[in-house]
């Protein structure tokens, strides 16, 4: 009796979950990423056309369905059919984010887990697998199950405001790091290691529900030309002193820029966020901020120190800066925001990270 039930329950569960991502995947917008001609120096994100164009988010192929909540400007043929998808998401230990990006989502795409609450045995990884490490203990899995990896991985850290390689910098050289993947990268030009996007908030936490990242998508994203805050500002000083108190003293000094000082609701905030051109998104308790991948899904300009993240940005509308005093009215004026009202950056949504991690499970001879 308790072993039927605890099968209802599951079947239960997964329905659940497999119902939440469709009414997501009903609310999301799909950006066809058309790509207008670009004049200005600050916006460095020209994109060639890619040969897929999907409509209503799915597109046949041998009689399987599969479905897509976002832009095409890449293929997205060769991907697992939808119920492969949910159920993965669906049933881990966390609830990732996807259609969209977070650590969990980086998580769940995972086929082993070292963590807070995870120690997976390392001893059968196989070629091109991949190993995702919460970085703040990268030095446990360096000096005590590193040794027990057989063959060639894919390492991911995330879900932390530590910078990475620091000193683990020397395992890149080692034949075992197929490649490494981290957030908050706090070096430029290594090989062997790419920055990963902190993304969105983990669902498992009170600013990252979902349905609502959905919703604000859908109906709070205003066109370029109708939003009528120039600057938006809304962070907590004291996560960062140094840093967002020069970049907030920069920030009064331009006109009909929106600060808030009190805390708002995650709706409220979304909704400010589509409504205003540019977001000031100063570095907090890490490199990265979620603020910025907020402001790329909701179509307003994201502005931020240089760091090892760049590379991230060049198919986005952001600004990228290494020095606050450098931003005025003027300055982001001359920004030429020349990209579709509906244009939602790939690097925001899992799928693209997907084929860009799986790629490593095909040994190069």
């Amino acid at each position: 009796m308790l072993c039927y039930v605890f099968v209802l329950s599951c079947v239960v569960y997964i329905l659940l979950q497999f119902y939440r991502t469709i009414l997501i995947s009903k609310l999301t917008k799909s950006s066809d990423n058309r790509i207008a001609k670009n004049n200005t120096t600050l916006l460095d994100n020209r994109i060639a056309k890619n040969n897929t164009t999907l409509s209503d988010n799915k597109i046949a192929k041998n009689n399987t369905t599969y479905y897509y909540n976002h832009s095409s400007s890449y293929n997205k043929i060769n991907l697992e059919p939808i119920n492969s998808l949910y159920y993965h998401h669906a049933t881990t230990d966390r609830n990732s984010s996807y259609p969209f990006i977070s650590g969990d989502t980086f998580r769940a795409f995972s086929d082993y887990i070292y963590d807070e609450t995870r120690k997976d045995n390392l001893r059968s990884v196989k070629y091109g697998e991949i190993i995702f490490v919460k970085t703040d203990m990268l030095r446990r899995f360096f000096t005590s199950r590193f040794i027990s990896i057989r063959e060639p991985f894919v390492l991911i850290t995330h879900n932390s405001d530590d910078s990475a390689p620091g000193r683990y910098i020397r395992y890149l050289s080692n034949p075992k790091v197929l490649h490494w993947y981290t957030s908050n990268l706090n070096q430029k030009n290594l090989q062997k290691i790419s920055p990963i996007p902190i993304g969105l908030a983990n669902i498992r936490w009170m600013h990252g529900t979902l349905d609502k990242t959905a919703f604000a998508l859908k109906n709070h994203r205003k066109p370029w030309s109708q939003r009528t805050t120039f600057l938006y500002v809304n962070f907590a000083v004291d996560t960062n002193i140094d840093q967002r108190t020069k970049a907030l003293s920069q920030a009064l000094t331009i006109q009909n820029v929106q600060i808030m000082k009190e805390r708002i609701t995650l709706e409220s905030y979304l909704e400010q966020i589509g409504n205003s051109k540019f977001v000031l998104s100063p570095p907090g308790g890490g490199i990265d901020c979620h603020r910025t991948w907020e402001a790329l899904l909701m179509g307003a300009v994201p502005i931020f120190l240089t760091s090892g993240l760049d590379s991230l940005f060049t198919k986005t509308r952001s600004i990228i800066i290494d020095d606050w005093s450098k931003l005025s009215y003027n300055f982001l004026s001359s920004f030429n925001s020349s990209l579709d009202d509906d244009y939602v950056p790939d690097v925001l949504y899992a799928d693209y990270w997907r084929q860009t991690f799986f790629k490593h499970r095909k040994k190069v001879n």
